[in-house]
């Protein structure tokens, strides 16, 4: 079992296949807050809409900067909460490159609902 958000998750989440993220490229950074461990940082690279490399530790240089509740972060990993609406509500905040967050977003949010708990889920502890 992995720890949710520890080296060895986001080492294997990084492996995951997944849709690409339009056609953008830039380097986004999650903040989770609230962690039992206190904030974590996980970075994203983005290289012509594929996710090259994620790591945990705030970037340099970011083009795009999520704020996430760490209880969000769960639901939203798990897949049983919609990002969009959860950004109306500013439980989601973003600051930065607007045209990167809108074209990531319509991907993730299809994602979300395709309603499938991602298999990594069933090895991960929260």
């Amino acid at each position: 079992m992995n720890k949710f958000l520890s080296e060895e998750f986001i080492a294997q989440w990084a492996t995951t296949q997944r849709p690409k993220l339009g056609n953008s490229s830039g380097m986004v950074v999650a903040k989770i807050e609230g962690a039992p461990d206190g904030k974590i940082a996980v970075t994203a690279l983005i290289e012509e809409g594929d996710i090259t490399e994620v790591y945990l530790g705030s970037g340099r240089g970011r083009d795009l900067e999520l704020t996430i509740p760490y209880d969000l972060a769960i639901d939203l990993f798990r897949h049983s909460a919609d990002p969009a609406v959860e950004y109306m509500k500013g439980r989601l905040k973003t600051s930065g490159d607007m045209a990167l967050w809108l074209e990531v977003l319509p991907v993730w949010r299809s994602r979300v609902m395709d309603n499938k708990e991602p298999e990594l889920a069933n090895h991960t502890e929260f």
